[in-house]
């Protein structure tokens, strides 16, 4: 991949994984009986409110460090490996969810089974980007990837 191309995916990438946190934050703290309706088809109660909303402050986590890489990246390319490892931390609990949960709606099953697979390929994308800045750094430049 050339690097203008990269870099396009990197941040179409981080930008759509920054809207859908903060989403999944806002519904989880906001809204935790839409979570319920719609992807589990009951209504909420106790304790589950209180683990989705654990979940939203990840959730919240995620955000701020892609926001943070967002902003950073170019620089410090180092901030690519630190949003690889919020997409590979989130690939388990995606998993760890599917594997555990009673039942999901055919809607539950539509937004959940893709998740971690597009953690997988952002953690991918993510250190490819890393790895390839790292492999193009000059004497006197941050990277190569901001020229």
């Amino acid at each position: 991949m050339t690097d203008q191309r990269l870099r396009a995916v990197i941040l179409v990438y981080l930008w759509t994984a920054l809207v859908e946190d903060i989403v999944l934050f806002l519904m989880a703290w906001l809204a935790p009986d839409i979570w319920f309706r719609v992807f589990h088809a009951v209504g909420s109660a106790g304790l589950e409110i209180a683990f989705l909303r654990r979940s939203g402050g990840q959730w919240a986590a995620f955000a701020l460090a892609q926001a943070i890489t967002l902003c950073r990246w170019q620089k410090y390319p180092v901030w690519l490996a630190v949003a690889a490892g919020v997409r590979f931390s989130d690939l388990f609990t995606d998993i760890s969810y599917i594997l555990a949960v009673p039942s999901l709606t055919t809607l539950g099953w539509i937004f959940l089974l893709p998740p971690p697979l597009l953690n997988l390929l952002g953690v991918v994308i993510m250190m490819r980007g890393y790895d390839q800045a790292q492999h193009t750094i000059l004497p006197g430049t941050p990277n190569a990837l901001n020229e």
